[in-house]
């Protein structure tokens, strides 16, 4: 038995030596070019973020575990055959082929997973009820602390919230209503039939009330008050055939509002409850019966309704979960604009993450806190309570069927009928 240890021990510590072959870093590095040469370097800074993400999600648990004294063998950043690792002490470090996770391997996550004797007291499952708690619970920690960095980040160097009224005319649609009146790029409109327009809002709705009417409109032309009249033109909202005003205009982009340093801590929470509410409601009404039917009904019926191109977020895309083909697509767009939209989409995805991941169901993180607070509700009079996690198993099954039929639907979704902003 010590030879066939010993032997065991030795085949674990060269194979890390093993893996570290140059093919696999190849490989990795060919995928990132063909990566870029298809969603340009956006792309490429989206993956390599959401690959962070993952990094420190795993963080979060490896750092929880070693505080607790528990014992971790791996830490890995992907999934599949490994290119490239090294051990430092107990624990193996690494990369896998497939850039798609992370993980860090615990020893005892339940009683299913066998321990040596003399490791039982480094044992998840051993472990207070506290640390498994915080342990389970670490890397979607991680991910709220994530999102609130990058929130508070935007709130200070760029702001979050819009000053819908400071606005003006950019630019006007050739002949239109507009055009005609005499209304001209640079124009800020401030009074519509002599009522102040507090807002673009309120000006479009305005606008749309009074189709084919004849209007006085108040504009502020370098520094000048001007005074001009026409027609409003007209259009078929919807397929009761009423009609609506339109004007012919395009806006200058809501400048945003800066927060100060002290402000932004309290913004920064209310942006956060926000991203946290929609979250849970999208993920409430996505897993409904109704939501699920309609996900699936959607990808099986693609061939038959879907429209040549899809030029936008429509009704049908609303709540839609999307795949990580999806993410890093939508990802590249909103980098395109700047670090903002980067930030934003990231604290997003953060925030969805940390939550999903608390559901309380194997094999999310969720599950493993639930069973937590179930053994601490069974424990008596100093004697500790393990659940069986072999009774969980079915329900575990299932649950990695269902997110991986999800999982694949929406990267199908995100190929054939892509969502564009």
């Amino acid at each position: 038995m010590a030879e066939k240890t010993s032997r065991s021990k030795r085949v674990t510590e060269a194979s890390p030596q093993e893996s570290n072959s140059p093919v696999g870093v190849i490989i990795v590095l060919v995928l990132f070019v063909l990566l870029a040469m298809s969603t340009g370097f956006a792309g490429v800074i989206v993956v390599l973020s959401l690959v962070a993400m993952l990094f420190l999600h795993e963080l979060g648990h490896y750092l929880a575990a070693r505080r607790a004294g528990m014992k971790v063998t791996e830490f890995f950043i992907g999934f599949g055959p490994k290119i490239w690792s090294f051990k430092k002490g107990e624990t193996e470090y690494g990369l896998k082929g497939i850039p798609a996770g992370a993980y860090v391997r615990v020893i005892g996550m339940n009683n299913l997973d066998p321990v040596a004797p003399e490791d039982e007291h480094r044992a998840y499952k051993n472990a207070k009820f506290g640390q498994r708690l915080l342990l389970a619970s670490a890397g979607s920690l991680m991910h709220f602390l994530i999102a609130l960095v990058l929130l508070y980040a935007v709130l200070v160097g760029n702001g979050i919230n819009t000053d819908e009224s400071d606005w003006t005319v950019k630019d006007l649609r050739s002949g239109g209503p507009a055009e005609v009146m005499g209304i001209e790029s640079g124009d800020r409109i401030i009074a519509l039939n002599g009522v102040p327009i507090t807002d673009w809002w309120d000006f479009a709705s305005n606008i749309a009330g009074l189709p084919n009417e004849e209007v006085t409109i108040q504009v502020s032309r370098n520094g000048d008050l001007v005074t001009l009249q026409g027609n409003i033109g007209s259009r078929v909202a919807n397929a009761d055939g009423q009609d609506y005003g339109f004007i012919g205009i395009e806006r200058t982009k809501f400048s945003t509002i800066k927060a100060g340093p002290i402000d932004a801590l309290g913004e920064t929470g209310e942006q956060f409850g926000l991203l946290s509410y929609e979250t849970v409601k999208g993920l409430g009404n996505f897993f409904s019966p109704s939501g699920l039917s309609d996900f699936f009904t959607e990808v099986f019926d693609l061939g038959s309704t879907q429209s040549p191109t899809n030029v936008g977020v429509g009704e049908g895309d609303e709540g839609r979960i999307v795949s990580v083909v999806g993410a890093t697509r939508l990802g590249a767009e909103l980098t395109e604009t700047g670090w903002t939209g980067l930030f934003l989409f990231l604290a997003t995805i953060n925030v969805f993450i940390g939550i999903f991941n608390l559901i309380p169901l194997l094999p999310l993180d969720g599950g493993h806190v639930m069973i937590a607070f179930y053994e601490r509700l069974r424990s008596r009079n100093g004697t500790r309570y393990h659940a069986d996690a072999s009774k969980l198993l079915p329900i575990t099954y299932l649950v990695v069927f269902v997110l991986i039929a999800i999982g694949v639907a929406a990267i199908y979704l995100d190929i054939a009928d892509p969502i564009s902003l």
